[in-house]
């Protein structure tokens, strides 16, 4: 019960100006020692309070409605970078490397090109694709993984290669689930990741 009643507290000056910069900067001990609190953990501590967090919460979905984003637009777009896959770009063997038509480059792939720029001796190409482990990492903190297992930190290499796998397929198994319930949805209807309703 006490965590309604403090729900709806007003907020502070500082504490909207620690929501504004949090939201510009995605950190919270950066944002507070931005807005003049001292203590290492004054970011974390005010995020977690009940007012700040419905707050926070707010001006995402109020900032997401204004650009007609939603959660599944951008998991969409994150996985296409993250499960990009150079083959279906090029094709590479002992004569060396060759692009494919645009046309026969699927949109999935080609929205992974960061860059395709050519010499100006010899023309040959070269392809940069957006960090797959950037987006990678931006799917896991979207959908929670790192928040959860944070608690559970396993000890030495190959339980942390283990615990990345299992993070790994977890992942693309909630993205395959997402993409599954997109193409079944009506084309106007907005879904939410499994989990999330």
């Amino acid at each position: 019960m006490a965590y309604h009643k403090h729900k709806h507290r007003p907020l502070t000056l500082r504490q909207q100006r620690f929501i504004e910069q949090y939201l510009i900067l995605g950190n919270a001990t950066e944002a507070a020692r931005r807005v003049g609190y001292t203590t290492l953990s004054a970011g974390v501590h005010l995020k977690q309070l009940p007012h700040i967090a419905e707050a926070i919460r707010l001006r995402r979905s109020a900032e997401a409605r204004r650009a007609q984003i939603d959660r599944a637009t951008i998991l969409r777009e994150l996985a296409r970078i993250a499960f990009s896959d150079m083959g279906e770009l090029a094709d590479w063997g002992p004569k060396g490397v060759k692009l494919l038509e645009k046309s026969d480059v699927p949109a999935d792939q080609r929205a992974a090109v960061a860059e395709i720029a050519t010499s100006r001796v010899g023309g040959s190409a070269r392809i940069r694709l957006h960090n797959k482990q950037h987006a990678l990492d931006s799917i896991a903190r979207h959908l929670g993984f790192f928040e959860r297992d944070a608690r559970h930190q396993p000890d030495g290499p190959a339980a942390r290669l283990a615990a990345a796998d299992s993070a790994r397929a977890k992942l693309r198994a909630r993205i395959e689930a997402l993409a599954a319930a997109q193409r079944e949805a009506p084309a106007e209807k907005s879904v939410e990741p499994p989990g999330e309703a």
